[in-house]
């Protein structure tokens, strides 16, 4: 993403917006952690290195429109969990880069035992 000022121009690579989602993903209780697709799984084994972890960062105009493939804990709200995940990732992505964010698609793709802090 490039953007314009008077002073010259800022250009932030897309893998820096993933980790920055990567974080906010990981700082949420609820989430137990991302869902790599099966593309990015084979592309990790034959290259041994991940394509950023299930978050697909996308190009819109000026702004950036984010898919993140997440896996909950069981017992979570999960329509609340990924409203959370969606608003984090705006305020925080947009505060720190000074891009415009189009959209934050949250698609769960599994759910997983309650980590051993919840049964308390």
């Amino acid at each position: 993403m490039i953007i314009q000022q008077t002073l010259g121009q800022i250009q932030i690579s897309d893998e820096v917006i993933s980790k920055m989602v990567g974080k906010i993903t990981a700082a949420t209780r609820e989430i137990s952690s991302m869902s790599a697709g099966l593309v990015e799984s084979v592309s990790k084994i034959w290259s041994g290195r991940s394509l950023q972890n299930g978050i697909a960062i996308r190009r819109v105009d000026n702004s950036v429109e984010i898919n993140v493939k997440i896996i909950v804990y069981y017992g979570s709200k999960v329509h609340e969990v990924c409203r959370e995940l969606q608003q984090k990732v705006i305020d925080q992505v947009e505060h720190l880069t000074g891009v415009s964010i189009q959209a934050v698609n949250v698609f769960v793709d599994g759910m997983t035992s309650e980590p051993n802090y919840a049964k308390g």
